[in-house]
C-alpha cells in the first residue's frame, strides 16, 4: 500500500480542500484558483505546490498559463484505504455484542 501520509496531510487544510473541490469541476489556471481563496496569490501557489507534491494535482504549462487538474490515483488509494476500514469496522463485533457474550459467560459460571 502506498504511503498516504502526504495525501492525508494535504487534505487536512481547508484551503487545499477548496482548491480540490473547484478542480473537481475541471481544469483551472493558477489565477482562477487564486481568485477563489481569501489569501494571497503566493499563498495559493504554496497550497498548489503541496497538492502537486502529494500527487493530487497535476500542472500543465500552456504559454504563460499554468493549468491545474486533479490526479485520480491518490484519491483511489485513499478511497480504498477508507473502504477497507469501513468493511472491517462494519463486520467487527460491537461493544454491546461483546459485553453481552461476556455477561452470559460470567452468569453461566
Amino acid at each position: 500500500m502506498t504511503d498516504l501520509s502526504p495525501v492525508l496531510a494535504a487534505l487536512a487544510d481547508p484551503s487545499r480542500r477548496a482548491l480540490l473541490q473547484r478542480l473537481a469541476h475541471g481544469p483551472a489556471t493558477s489565477g482562477q484558483l487564486a481568485d477563489l481563496l481569501p489569501i494571497s496569490r503566493p499563498a495559493t501557489s504554496q497550497h498548489l505546490g503541496v497538492l502537486v507534491a502529494a500527487g493530487l494535482v497535476t500542472t500543465t504549462v500552456r504559454g504563460r498559463q499554468h493549468w491545474h487538474s486533479l490526479a485520480a490515483a491518490p484519491f483511489v488509494e485513499v478511497e480504498r484505504w477508507i473502504r477497507t476500514i469501513m468493511e472491517t469496522w462494519t463486520s467487527a463485533p460491537t461493544l454491546t455484542t461483546t459485553s453481552l457474550k461476556e455477561d452470559r459467560r460470567e452468569q453461566a459460571r
